[in-house]
């Protein structure tokens, strides 16, 4: 497995655990502290780094002409789309 291709993978999984930490903001039920403090570092922090040097990897790679193959589209619309959103809410 490339390491392009494995560093979106584990995006994905960053990025599902964004969901999981917005989740845990919103409801203030008692959680695992160390569940909570996992899934926030990984969707806050760590899904915004990985989904920054993936997209630009990609964009860079688009750009000199080489193929994307070995990263499916789908999972380079969920990284970008979970960006994009992770970008809003960092701004606003």
């Amino acid at each position: 497995m490339g390491l392009l291709r494995m560093l979106s993978r584990s995006a994905l999984i960053c990025n599902v655990c964004f969901l999981l930490a917005i989740s845990i903001l919103w409801y203030k039920h008692p959680v695992n502290a160390g569940f909570a403090s996992l899934t926030i570092v990984m969707g806050f922090f760590l899904s915004v780094v990985l989904n920054l040097i993936i997209l630009v990897w990609l964009l860079v790679r688009r750009l000199t002409k080489k193929t994307i193959n070995e990263v499916p589209r789908y999972l380079i619309l969920l990284n970008g789309g979970f960006l994009t959103i992770q970008l809003i809410l960092l701004f606003t």
